[in-house]
């Protein structure tokens, strides 16, 4: 996250909020960011918070869904949203909080996985990321398939939300090095599907592991690129 530290290196930070925080797997680039911020996490998941708090002791966590956030106009110098567009059931709304609740000319940054202009490994990831994110729509959790980096983009515009920088960051490893780290993706594959026994679906989802098992065996298993964007909120007129 280099860039994001760079762009943000001589501009001053006190207060952050970052929405969707789950287990706070941002927290630490904004801590290396901001180091001198103030940071609050807000997830609408208790357990998640529970291991955030665990992790980063000294953050502020909070039961919180982003779509209804309980904080006042203009609130927030940087707001924060990482891993999260994907699980809000209403985009919009969220932005709007979003948007709402930093300072006039404060930032927000997103950063979300893509499902565009991968490799073969990165897309075994997708892969197993579609493969979750369907068992999770049919047992009642929100959780859609990824954004390509236009629809983002997009997104944003629509929102009147004026991109500022932006940056894709990959990852060039392989998550599944031997034969145990690709014994548990597909383990945890296979959990996942029993949510699902006697359902329809069970039958059309189950050959997806054994495919699943011979692309990260013949590819890998690389993360998806991460698109990272800065919004800057305008001033009213």
């Amino acid at each position: 996250m280099e860039p994001l530290i760079n762009y943000f290196k001589d501009i001053e930070v006190h207060r952050i909020l970052d929405v969707g925080t789950g287990r706070g797997g941002f927290i630490h680039v904004l801590k290396k960011t901001f180091p001198y911020a103030k940071i609050i996490g807000v997830d609408p998941h208790l357990k998640s918070l529970e291991a955030a708090w665990e992790n980063f002791p000294d953050v502020s966590f909070i039961e919180m869904e982003a779509e209804k956030l309980d904080f006042d106009d203009n609130s927030f110098d940087v707001v924060s949203i990482s891993m999260a567009l994907h699980h809000l059931p209403k985009i919009k709304k969220g932005l709007k909080e979003i948007k709402r609740v930093v300072k006039p000319e404060g930032y927000i940054i997103i950063n979300e996985i893509i499902s565009d202009n991968l490799n073969s490994a990165q897309e075994v990831h997708k892969m197993f990321h579609h493969f979750r994110s369907q068992i999770d729509r049919l047992t009642g959790k929100f959780h859609r398939k990824t954004f390509t980096k236009d629809a983002i983009i997009q997104m944003l515009k629509v929102a009147e939300l004026p991109v500022q920088f932006f940056f894709e960051q990959r990852k060039n490893v392989n998550l599944v090095e031997n034969d145990a780290d690709l014994a548990e993706k597909v383990n945890k594959m296979k959990l996942l599907l029993e949510k699902i026994k006697g359902r329809p679906e069970y039958d059309t989802l189950h050959p997806q592991i054994e495919e699943f098992r011979t692309k990260a065996l013949k590819y890998g298993f690389q993360p998806a690129t991460n698109l990272v964007i800065v919004i800057r909120k305008k001033m009213k007129a």
